[in-house]
């Protein structure tokens, strides 16, 4: 039961390498992704109601039934008893990015209201739910760092050791992901050397110099080749320093990895200097999700 307000943090992910495998006879995709949630956050303020309200500092953001925020509501709902609420969704993570801002604001309210009721669902229960709602919503729920298959859901959690600093920019431009998805050509499922490190996971430590090594996203050859913008900034970023650059989910952000935070933190200031939103980010471990 909640009496007061709850402030739960939506982190946003990236997605360090994805694979296409083909398209399934659900309409659906198979992919691989080691994917890791990062700082970048929205912000959700809920309190009790006299009746269900959503509210967003973004005013072209729907607050109707169709927001991800109302339907992890509803569909918690079917499990378990929920007096009304009115959320307040601060939004900082970018839409239509890449970097699953609507779903890790379904997965901050599907975990709050897990904590708020008497009779909690399980995690692997609660990630089934989010699962119905979005692909990417298991992993935002769960967080941490994981290998993703099948459309996303399927998770197997990686450890992560040591630092990573991260520069995101925001090129401004919203890529669907059906569009994404539809710019694609024949699917190329034979050995790369991603697909090789991704064999090699076992869920122990993830070496991640070895990762940043051979980073590959099949999405960001067609959207790089629609908008152009999105191949110079991830130059620039290789010109700032960057160990190795990369695209999130089917974009259009992308972003540089650095080995110290003092180097990614200039980047990421010469990019906001230019007008672009751009973001200084790091690893969230499992437990802060």
């Amino acid at each position: 039961m909640l009496d007061g307000l709850l402030i739960e943090r939506a982190h946003a992910k990236i997605n360090l390498g994805l694979k296409v495998l083909g398209r399934r006879s659900d309409g659906y995709h198979d992919i691989l992704s080691l994917a890791q949630c990062v700082d970048l956050a929205d912000i959700l303020h809920i309190a009790p109601a006299a009746a269900d309200e959503l509210t967003c500092t973004v005013d072209h953001l729907s607050t109707g039934p169709d927001n991800l925020v109302r339907r992890a509501l509803e569909a918690f709902r079917t499990h378990r008893s929920v007096a009304p609420l009115h959320i307040h969704l601060e939004k900082h993570i970018p839409m239509g990015a890449g970097l699953g801002g609507g779903s890790a604001d379904a997965a901050a309210v599907l975990r709050a209201l897990n904590r708020l009721c008497d009779a909690p669902l399980s995690t692997a229960a609660l990630s089934a739910l989010g699962a119905t709602l979005g692909s990417d919503i298991p992993l935002l729920i769960e967080g941490g760092t994981a290998l993703m298959r099948g459309r996303g859901e399927i998770l197997e959690p990686q450890q992560w050791a040591g630092a990573a600093h991260y520069a995101l920019v925001y090129p401004e431009v919203e890529i669907g992901t059906a569009w994404a998805y539809g710019q694609l050509g024949p699917f190329l499922t034979e050995n790369t050397p991603y697909l090789n490190f991704i064999a090699s996971l076992s869920g122990g430590s993830v070496d991640h110099d070895r990762l940043f090594e051979v980073l590959e996203n099949d999405f960001m050859p067609v959207v790089e080749r629609a908008y152009p913008i999105v191949a110079e900034l991830r130059s620039q970023l290789d010109r700032a320093g960057a160990r190795a650059t990369s695209m999130s989910g089917s974009g259009s952000t992308v972003f540089g990895i650095f080995d110290d935070r003092t180097t990614a933190s200039q980047a990421q200031a010469a990019l906001q200097g230019r007008g672009f939103r751009s973001f200084l980010c790091q690893p969230v471990p499992l437990s802060a999700s």
